[in-house]
């Protein structure tokens, strides 16, 4: 039987919190993306098979519309998809994944030349540390040779020694040929060359506008009308004008989606020309002349190279046996081992240096790198909106964002420390990277404070409103708590948008979590669901006195979860809300005003008359009594030779043990006065059998705790 009670009770929890989830889900604002609820769909629907999607039907990028200006403002794309049919934002979307597909090979291109970077240096530096060991050791063992006897233990650790360095004389060859290899690879693939170039042309294309700007403040030095001034004004103009001419070139290739067409041949064939009006204007503001048509990575490949033959004629010049200390033979020994060291060195400085120099490209190609993924984020941005209004048109979107989903995974190589700054304050400048962050996390900031400070005022309104239609304090407390903190819940989530954050798959986990929570918070959620009955029916409030089964006392507080009642011995008890809603509640006081009863036994031989007047008359004289309504009397009942009289009157509820200690204190004077006797409640005797031990008579008197308080329901009996 208890089981089949607590069932309806489970079940009104469960349901109460699903009713709740599904108001949530449904009732949330959320800035989500179809693709957050096309990934929310994948994860509810996910299995241990990955779920395969079918390409979409072919379509013509070449009939798109909105890729013609790659970097056309969201908001006007957004409105200029909306005419758009079924098969015209198909070839949308299949225009902007080629976008965003070269794009990508873009990055891969840049991120594979840097690491093949990053190799070349790193070998380069090992070749020349290889080489500071192998002259250190030269050294030594020369050092050794010339004060060690020939055949002596000391001669043949010198010439281990010597050993020793051409060792390492020959494992620095061998590293700066795997180096001259990897320049050789970079240099012979087209597509990482030209990842290079792109490098060195920002690089050259940021020189440029740092000379504008150098020449833009030195002019201001010169007097405004000079013929000087006329000349730099001229140089600063061609500058500005092949700059912009260069970015012009640049944009107009971003927009073609085919990098095979004839078209993108023509666009880059513009760019080299800009770039090279970029150079020549650079060099007429500079006064300097860059050596023409040769490339960093190509200089670099050259001083390898140099760096190689040197090596490999230091290697086979100490070839063959050491010479001994003696004569001519150790001077032309001594002059050779001079010339090695001198050579070890000069290579070992030129590796270093180059490996600067190619550090600056690397650096460079990590700034390319990160400008490229910026640039797919502004891709992807745009592509989300044609993927939007493909859904919302009956579209299939569910290849491109597993696409989208695929290619912007980010990796990093923290092994390159140098290039890991260099790519952070990349990003940190980019408009796609760092001010775009920053921009979203002032908008979140902004988002949670304002909801925080709406949340409070609104709080506030409300809690005066309650207040003016006589709401419970539990029940005005409650409302403002959830205004407050559900505003600012509700507020961070609206938060979450500005970072960019899918609300779409929160929500559904939420939902999900819900349904776990009711079955193993069953009892806890029948207390709330109790607490909000007694909130919204307020059968008492904090401050009432109340009788609650066998409890009576006054009401302490009130939460979601249990009531707590101090009782008339300071005591506290507390209970949990589905045991006092499931039991009788008596509120002592509802009301302004309470009545103050006391019930008498008289017996036959008493004048109930004149008992009454006598009783009307101590109610009336006390002067917290109320007039209205006027104390009575009434008898109720007769039992056996005794007749059940009650006397009350009115007092205020506040007042109320008060008056009732007086009015009590004075009935006793006087009935003594007047003589007044009352009936001595009956007794049951019973006579206990013979078999019971010294067959005396036992008194048993039980006093409830109810009787205790109302002396005059009290009926003691003797068995």
């Amino acid at each position: 039987m208890k089981n089949n009670k607590m069932l309806p009770k489970r079940v009104r929890a469960i349901f109460l919190i699903a009713v709740v989830s599904c108001f949530a889900l449904w009732g949330m604002p959320a800035r989500s993306q179809p693709a957050d609820e096309a990934t929310a769909s994948e994860e509810a629907t996910a299995s241990p098979k990955a779920e395969k999607i079918e390409p979409p039907p072919q379509a013509d990028p070449k009939a798109a519309v909105t890729t013609k200006d790659p970097e056309i403002p969201v908001e006007e794309l957004q409105l200029l998809v909306k005419p758009l049919a079924l098969d015209e934002l198909a070839n949308e979307a299949a225009a902007w994944q080629l976008l965003l597909k070269n794009k990508v090979k873009e990055i891969s291109d840049a991120e594979i030349a840097i690491k093949r970077q990053n190799r070349s240096i790193n070998k380069q530096q090992e070749v020349a540390g290889s080489l500071e060991e192998a002259k250190k050791a030269l050294e030594e063992s020369d050092k050794a040779l010339k004060s060690a006897a020939p055949d002596s233990a000391e001669y043949k650790e010198a010439t281990k020694k010597a050993e020793e360095a051409k060792e390492k004389l020959k494992k620095a060859q061998e590293g700066l040929k795997e180096a001259t290899q990897t320049k050789k690879e970079l240099k012979q693939d087209d597509t990482l060359n030209d990842a290079l170039k792109k490098a060195e042309k920002t690089g050259e294309l940021d020189q440029a506008k740092q000379t504008l700007e150098e020449a833009k403040k030195e002019r201001d030095k010169i007097a405004p009308d000079s013929p000087a001034y006329t000349a730099a004004t001229e140089k600063i103009d061609e500058l500005d004008k092949a700059i912009k001419a260069d970015e012009e070139a640049e944009k107009a290739q971003k927009a073609i989606a085919d990098p095979e067409s004839p078209e993108y041949e023509e666009a880059t064939q513009k760019i080299e020309e800009s770039t090279a009006q970029v150079k020549k204007a650079r060099e007429a503001i500079s006064g300097t002349t860059t050596t023409g048509g040769t490339g960093a990575a190509e200089k670099s490949a050259q001083k390898l190279d140099e760096a190689t033959s040197t090596l490999e004629n230091t290697t086979i010049k100490t070839g063959g046996e050491t010479p001994t200390a003696g004569s001519s033979a150790a001077a032309n020994s001594q002059a050779n081992q001079d010339k090695k060291g001198q050579q070890l060195e000069k290579t070992s400085d030129k590796l270093e240096a180059n490996a600067k120099d190619e550090s600056v490209l690397k650096n460079q190609l990590v700034v390319n790198a990160t400008n490229l993924q910026s640039g797919r984020t502004a891709v992807v941005d745009r592509f989300n909106v044609i993927l939007e209004e493909l859904d919302r048109k009956g579209g299939e979107s569910k290849y491109y964002r597993k696409y989208i989903e695929a290619i912007t995974k980010a990796e990093i190589d923290v092994k390159d420390t140098e290039g890991l700054g260099v790519r952070l304050l990349s990003w940190l400048k980019s408009d796609e990277g760092g001010l775009r962050w920053v921009s979203n996390i002032g908008k979140f900031v902004g988002i949670v404070l304002a909801s925080a400070i709406v949340s409070q005022i609104v709080g506030f309104v409300i809690s005066k409103l309650l207040k003016l239609s006589n709401t419970s304090k539990l029940m005005r407390q409650f409302t403002v708590v959830v205004i407050n903190r559900g505003g600012i819940v509700v507020g961070v989530l609206l938060a979450l948008t500005a970072l960019e954050v899918s609300l779409a798959p929160v929500l559904t986990v939420l939902g999900g979590a819900s349904f776990i929570f009711a079955f193993a918070l069953q009892s806890n959620l029948g207390n709330f669901a109790s607490g909000l009955m007694i909130m919204v029916y307020k059968p008492f409030d904090v401050g009432d006195e109340v009788k609650i089964g066998s409890l009576w006392g006054w009401v302490d507080s009130i939460s979601l979860a249990n009531t707590k009642i101090k009782g008339f011995g300071g005591q506290m008890f507390t209970v949990p809300n589905n045991a006092v809603w499931s039991d009788t509640i008596e509120n002592l006081t509802t009301s302004d005003i309470r009545k103050v009863k006391f019930s008498f036994r008289i017996s036959f031989d008493q004048d109930v008359t004149n008992i009454e007047k006598v009783l009307v008359d101590i109610f009336k004289s006390h002067p917290q009594i109320l007039e209205e309504p006027a104390p009575s009397t009434f008898v109720f009942d007769l039992e056996d030779e005794y007749i059940n009289l009650i006397a009350s009157g009115w007092a205020k509820t506040d007042e109320f043990w008060k008056v009732s200690a007086d009015i009590l204190r004075t009935i006793q004077t006087r009935f003594e006065q007047e003589g007044i006797k009352l009936g001595a409640p009956p007794q049951d005797i019973r006579i206990l059998p013979e078999s019971d031990e010294n067959n005396s008579l036992t008194l048993d008197r039980e006093f409830t705790e109810k009787q205790l308080l109302h002396p005059e329901t009290a009926n003691p009996t003797i068995k």
